[in-house]
Order: structure tokens, then sequence, then C-alpha cells
């Protein structure tokens, strides 16, 4: 992958504020990975089932909608109504066989099939080789805070980092969950399709998504 650094984004989960005359909420914001410069926001419906919209920052422009069509399924449409791309999620489970969590991206235009995992292999590796420590401390760690009365949270999260891929094309869309920034090769994918992946990936993980 090309240095993305100028092109690398964070997704800031906000607390709903409703916009005036409407029935949407501003919910989240895509922001430079220095979080001073805001590059999109994204408007919600407060009712179930209904498209998100990312607006672009400066000047508030409508770029897309993301549009619930089915259990893990979402459709993507530019703000003239074209299809831009259908995204689907792949839950990752441990029975009968282990798999982690796949997005995939089928791109109208190019047309290209774009997929990520959550969590490289070698991550998930030592979280497993090193489970029954970190389960102990956790353990230890919120029986004293029970006594200490602190309200930490001590768990640990699974393996975060996603690359999203296209054939003969590499990485498009990386995810670094140490940093929790995005990194984008806007040349390889269009950036309206890389914000939506991002959000949805965000969202469905902090369980913020109201499909």
């Amino acid at each position: 992958m090309h240095d993305t650094t100028p092109y690398a984004f964070r997704i800031s989960a906000d607390n709903p504020v409703p916009l005036p005359a409407s029935d949407a909420e501003l919910v989240s914001t895509v922001s430079h990975r220095s979080g001073n410069a805001p590059l999109a926001r994204v408007h919600a419906s407060r009712t179930p089932g209904q498209p998100f919209w990312i607006h672009s920052a400066p000047d508030d422009r409508p770029l897309c909608s993301v549009t619930p069509a089915g259990p893990d399924t979402y459709d993507l449409h530019a703000s003239d109504g074209t299809p831009l791309a259908r995204v689907t999620r792949r839950p990752g489970r441990l029975l009968p066989w282990p798999r982690r969590t796949r997005w995939t991206a089928q791109v109208v235009y190019p047309s290209q099939r774009i997929t990520g995992k959550a969590g490289t292999w070698y991550a998930w590796l030592l979280y497993v080789v090193t489970a029954p420590a970190w389960l102990l401390w956790v353990l230890c760690a919120t029986v004293y805070s029970f006594f200490d009365g602190s309200p930490d949270d001590f768990t640990f999260g699974r393996p975060a980092r996603t690359r999203w891929r296209a054939p003969g094309t590499g990485t498009v869309l990386d995810y670094r969950g140490l940093s929790r920034t995005y990194r984008h090769d806007p040349r390889r994918l269009d950036v309206r399709v890389a914000y939506a992946l991002a959000l949805l990936r965000t969202w469905v993980r902090e369980r913020r998504f109201r499909a």
C-alpha cells in the first residue's frame, strides 16, 4: 500500500444531536487523524431501518447514503441515487471451526470486490495463547475494583486490525486498532465507500447501528 498518511482518518461516535426541522440526528464525525479537521459528518434517522447520510464537513454537501438491505447487508448510493456498492458482513464464530468477521464490498465502479477480515492471524494466535493469563488478571482486577469502588473496565478487546484488499490491487483501506485510525488510498477506493465501510465497522463493533 502506498503512503496514505495524508489520508488517515478516525471515526468518532458522538452522542446524538437532533438536527432542526428533521427526524435526523448528527451521530458521528469523520476527522483527520490529527482530530483538528472534520472531513465528514453523519446524519441518521431516529427511526430504525432508515438510511444514514454522509455529508462533506466543509460545505455540508451530501456525499452518499447507506441503507440496510437485509441482515448484515447495506446498500451504498451516491447523493443522486446512483448505486456505489453493496456491503455485507459475515460474523465471526468459534464453533464448529473458528473464523474471523469478514466485511465485503462489491463496488460498482470500477467493478471490484474488496474484502477485509477482523484481526490478523498472528494477533488471534497471541490472543488465544495468552488468554489464561489475562483472564486471571481481569478476574483479580475486577475483584479489586469491586472492593475499591472503582468503575474501571479491565476487559481486553479482541484483535481489531482490518485490512480491506482487492484482487490485483492490494490493500485499499487499513484499520489499525491501537491508534483507531483508518488509512485510505483514494487512488484505489472511492472515499465514499471508504467512509461507509469505516462507519459500519465502527458502529457494529460498538453496537450503535440501528438496523
